[in-house]
């Protein structure tokens, strides 16, 4: 019979709990600014409790960025008979409580670029399933099957760089002008089912 740790047990529940203030932490600080005892700090907990449910700072890395990555791929694709599906990607990505989710995982990106193979993988199979799910949404929308997973790309992609340049200038109002542009363009030549 296998024995059962009931310090484990009591404390079990405070595993979510840590999760839940690193991963604030990371959406406040970015990972840079992301330490054990910076984290144990803002959860309230002794650096050895974070220890004992993450064991090293790579690991706690690694399942914020889980949860980053499930939120950010919990954002819908196009909405289902929408007016305006395209533009409602946009509003959903930035509006206040998204925004902060997918700042990070811009960030998350431009740190899998630098070598981390797990991150890159978990940053690479998102984008290939926010892909998948655009694509579907065009065809639904009337845009051919031959150019969807084009499209999709080019969808995901612009409002990853316009997002970036949003985050680094502030200036909501010229980013949000060049989607408007991108999005016409794109409804124009593609989505013929559209109107």
């Amino acid at each position: 019979m296998e024995r059962v740790d009931g310090r484990k047990l009591r404390f079990q529940h405070r595993r979510g709990e840590v999760l839940a203030a690193a991963t604030e932490h990371a959406l406040e600080k970015g990972l840079d600014d992301l330490s054990l005892r910076k984290v144990a700090q803002s959860a309230g907990v002794s650096h050895a409790t974070l220890v004992h449910h993450f064991s090293s700072k790579d690991r706690l890395v690694a399942e914020v960025v889980d949860q980053v990555l499930s939120v950010t791929l919990s954002l819908p694709d196009l909405p289902r008979d929408h007016p305006d599906p395209i533009r409602a990607i946009w509003r959903r990505v930035t509006d206040r409580r998204a925004r902060r989710y997918v700042r990070l995982f811009v960030a998350i990106t431009g740190h899998a670029m630098y070598g981390d193979p797990a991150l890159a993988k978990a940053v690479a199979d998102s984008m290939r399933q926010r892909n998948e799910l655009i694509a579907a949404g065009l065809i639904r929308y009337g845009c051919p099957e031959s150019e969807a997973q084009a499209v999709a790309t080019s969808l995901v992609s612009t409002i990853r760089g316009l997002l970036s340049d949003l985050f680094a200038t502030g200036d909501e109002q010229r980013v949000t002008a060049a989607f408007d542009d991108f999005a016409a363009e794109v409804e124009r030549r593609v989505l013929r089912g559209f109107a």
